[in-house]
């Protein structure tokens, strides 16, 4: 018996010491949680949260822009289009035909300013914006610089002025055939900024090649501009001597959508290296990838994915096609 004793006192000891000192990754698997959209839809494209902590928000597919309340889930939080009418359009796929987009509307970029006001790039009918206890969305921008916003994607606020920072993502195509874009190259994209508190729109870089997401820093002195077309990550300087150009932090990231700040000043975006393979990146604002994690779970079997974002202990997945958002704990990427 002491024996026996002995050999599980030592199989015991081996066992906490693997688990003291074995690597994270050998020890902890990512679980993945699949938040279910309405019924029907999909397309959770960007993702925020509002200053409380409450949601996470998305637009999607049908044009609708949604907040997730456990335990109900997903309920009906604004709109965009005037001629939306739940009966045709709850359920419609946007994002693949615009003729449906400009009846129904199709939400992509959002972001929360400081006084809990969301802020909604529609692909097809340009800028609106929210009060906190959502509805029908006011449009404040259809064209800048004399032309037409054709393809309203990535949008951050600037917490520190109030600016709305946001892409028109061409001027050649639309949402719902970007992927000619992509094929064809295209670099027509531009960067805009609104001014709520005049009104003004401003044309701040032209000639970006599909400008995707947008994330302001902290200290307000440049932002982030992902490009799915080109495949770059690039930092446009909004102050000091390099005010208004442009440097390319990083080239080579495949199908770059959505970038978010993070709490620590860092940022965090997507890549699709390969069908159905996507990676998770967290970089700092002179381009150093700290963190360079796999998508797997559910998105072994999601075609285009758009963009992560870390909140509390979990980081949140959005995608354009899905009809899930993916939270997960233990991803590795903060």
């Amino acid at each position: 018996m002491a024996v026996v004793s002995s050999s599980r006192s030592a199989t015991t000891i081996a066992i906490v010491a693997f688990l003291l000192f074995a690597t994270p990754s050998a020890i902890a698997l990512p679980i993945y949680t699949a938040l279910l959209l309405p019924p029907g839809t999909g397309g959770p494209e960007s993702i925020a949260f509002n200053h409380l902590g409450g949601g996470p928000y998305s637009g999607i597919s049908d044009g609708r822009v949604v907040k997730y309340v456990p335990p109900l889930g997903f309920l009906d939080f604004a709109f965009t289009a005037e001629t939306r009418n739940k009966t045709f359009c709850d359920g419609r796929n946007a994002t693949a035909d615009a003729r449906v987009g400009l009846i129904c509307g199709r939400p992509l970029g959002i972001a929360f300013n400081s006084t809990q006001f969301l802020f909604i790039c529609d692909a097809y009918l340009g800028l609106y914006v929210v009060g906190p206890f959502g509805g029908r969305a006011t449009r404040l921008v259809s064209s800048a610089g004399g032309a037409a916003i054709r393809f309203c994607n990535g949008l951050d606020v600037d917490s520190n002025t109030g600016l709305v920072y946001f892409t028109d993502a061409s001027s050649q195509y639309v949402l719902s055939n970007s992927t000619q874009a992509i094929l064809n190259g295209d670099r027509t994209g531009r960067l805009l900024s609104f001014n709520p508190r005049t009104g003004q729109v401003a044309v701040l870089a032209r000639r970006l090649s599909g400008p995707g997401g947008i994330a302001v820093a902290r200290d307000s002195s440049y932002l982030l501009i992902t490009e799915f077309v080109g495949g770059t990550v690039k930092k446009f300087f909004l102050t000091g001597p390099r005010a208004n150009t442009i440097q390319t932090l990083l080239n080579n990231v495949p199908i770059a959508s959505n970038i978010k700040l993070t709490v620590k000043g860092e940022f965090t975006f997507t890549e699709t290296v390969a069908p159905f393979t996507h990676r998770a990146l967290r970089i700092d604002g002179s381009g150093t990838v700290l963190a360079n994690v796999s998508l797997g779970g559910p998105y072994n079997n999601v075609s285009v994915v758009t963009g992560v974002q870390i909140h509390g202990l979990f980081t949140y997945v959005g995608s354009l096609y899905a009809n899930f958002i993916g939270r997960v704990l233990g991803l590795g990427l903060a």
